[in-house]
């Protein structure tokens, strides 16, 4: 059976429309190029008013509904783009909800964060924020972990994060079913007395949420990940893959610690506390705020498991 050459023409030329958009243009598509014959007299009056809808802005449903000659039809005009066949050539994705709130969107909602984060607006709270033009909007990033106590290693990550992003949130997973040695305010206290002198660092917690989905909480475009061996890269190339589903907008970064801190864990420190002469061991590889807590600490190398540590996602 012989294969098609390539795409038909109206495929090529819808295709071409995509590369335009996803490049940064305002492309509108003329209603008459689109075969809405299957559609009702009252959709096919919605998603025209859809394609007079232009390049980054937004409307609520209620606004639609005006605009398409039915006041209070809110909800009638949902169904209606909740039916459009065509989306990103019928711009359904720029209806929001009620105070500038994402609403629904068929393909998922995290395609339509995206697709208005690609036309000009920040996500913050489910809300919707206009970035100012004037302003390029700053980096900002997601650093977590369980810091069970924060190690030298983690050290390296903060500060690389600091100096390459405008603001770096260092956040504390919480994980319910994980037993920890030191409690959740323990180890932001410890986080904050280790980041004195950095100004753009904040310290946060979060739990019952994905990584992704915590970042983009915080208005953070990108999750900063470390790296020690094989097995982390392997692990962490999955879950970077999951993430992107789970969100497209946040990116990865992935750095890796220098060789002298490489191999430096958490569950690895605690497991040297206790043995005779652990005191200089471990100097070296902690912080000096968990030095002095470790100092006086009551845990000892024998009920410590000096394991794989586990990473907060």
């Amino acid at each position: 059976m012989a294969r098609a050459s390539g795409p038909s023409e109206q495929m090529a030329t819808f295709m071409e429309v995509l590369e335009l958009y996803f490049q940064g243009n305002d492309v509108q598509v003329a209603p008459g190029t689109l075969d809405l014959s299957a559609s009702t007299a009252f959709q096919r009056r919605v998603f025209g008013k859809l394609l007079e809808i232009e390049f980054g802005e937004v409307v609520t449903y209620g606004e639609l509904a005006t605009r398409a000659g039915s006041p209070r039809g809110a909800r009638a005009v949902g169904r209606a783009v909740g039916d459009n066949p065509l989306p990103i050539f019928i711009p359904c994705h720029r209806v929001v909800a009620a105070q500038h709130r994402l609403g629904g969107f068929g393909a998922g909602l995290q395609w339509k964060r995206s697709l208005l984060i690609h036309e000009g607006w920040t996500v913050r709270e489910g809300k919707l924020v206009k970035r100012n033009s004037q302003d390029r909007e700053p980096k900002v990033c997601v650093y977590a972990g369980s810091f069970d106590p924060p190690t030298m290693g983690h050290m390296y990550m903060i500060e690389k994060g600091a100096e390459l992003f405008e603001r770096l949130i260092v956040s504390v997973g919480i994980n319910p079913k994980k037993a920890y040695t030191f409690g959740v305010e323990e180890r932001l206290e410890l986080l904050r007395k280790c980041t004195e002198g950095l100004d753009n660092v904040e310290v946060d917690s979060f739990e019952g949420q994905f990584l992704v989905r915590y970042a983009e909480s915080k208005g953070a475009g990108y999750v900063l990940r470390g790296i020690r061996s094989e097995e982390d890269y392997r692990f962490e190339h999955a879950m970077r893959n999951v993430n992107e589903d789970l969100a497209p907008a946040v990116t990865t970064v992935f750095l890796v610690p220098p060789r002298e801190i490489c191999e430096i864990s958490s569950s690895f420190i605690k497991g040297l506390v206790g043995v005779e002469g652990w005191q200089e061991v471990v100097k070296p590889y902690v912080p000096a705020p968990v030095y002095e807590k470790l100092l006086g600490s009551e845990i000892r190398w024998t009920e410590q498991s000096a394991g794989a540590e586990e990473s907060s996602h």
